[in-house]
């Protein structure tokens, strides 16, 4: 199983071909889940389990995510340091560029 982000209910070929991939469930696990429970990170502690994202939720997460950078530069090392940074930074760029129109809706799990 794999976590990713993808447009719920979509309305065109962009939203139908958005995807954005996160996590491996074990790579979460092994990482995603120890710094987001260090950093008291409260919106990517749901993405495991699933969580739908509206446009208001992006710049909560977008902090979380600069958080999340901070915390695996400093703490992990060699290809999955390496391997996070791309999946944060993809997510970064990303999920801001899939709310083109209202009510675009977000699923991350």
């Amino acid at each position: 199983m794999s976590i990713s982000a993808f447009i719920v209910d979509p309305e065109d070929e962009f939203e139908r071909s958005f995807m954005l991939p996160v996590a491996t469930e074990s790579f979460y696990k092994q990482y995603w889940e120890p710094a987001a429970e260090e950093l008291g990170l409260e919106w990517t502690a749901l993405f495991q389990g699933g969580t739908d994202v509206e446009q208001e939720d992006v710049p909560k997460i977008l902090e979380e995510i600069a958080q999340l950078k901070e915390w695996v530069s400093s703490k992990m090392s060699g290809e999955a340091q390496e391997h996070m940074l791309r999946r944060l930074n993809l997510l970064e760029i990303g999920l801001p560029s899939a709310f083109r129109r209202d009510g675009t809706v977000v699923y991350i799990g």
